[in-house]
């Protein structure tokens, strides 16, 4: 069985983190939380959705609202720097093993 190539790993590795996280953990914790969801925009596609709390909840657990109150845009936008840091990367270690 061959092992995948770096590329795919360093693509498919945090496209699956960042739908884990926004479609299944971020909407959980802030449940768990009492967190009350803000929407904008009306389509699937084009819906952002972030969480507010109570201010007691925020002095409680400031780091997890903190990260609940990112929408899911930004978390995306994130998402999409680290799988391109990691294509770069994985280009400059290619890059200097490939010099003799």
């Amino acid at each position: 069985m061959r092992l995948p190539s770096y590329s795919a790993v360093a693509v498919v590795g945090p496209l699956f983190a960042g739908v884990a996280l926004n479609a299944v953990i971020r909407p959980h914790l802030a449940e768990r939380l009492g967190g009350v969801m803000v929407r904008t925009g009306s389509g699937v596609r084009s819906s952002n959705r972030w969480w507010t709390f109570h201010d007691a909840t925020q002095v409680e657990h400031p780091t997890l609202t903190w990260f609940l109150s990112c929408s899911d845009g930004a978390i995306s936008m994130i998402i999409f720097g680290m799988m391109a840091l990691l294509l770069l990367v994985g280009w400059i270690i290619g890059h200097f093993k490939a010099r003799p």
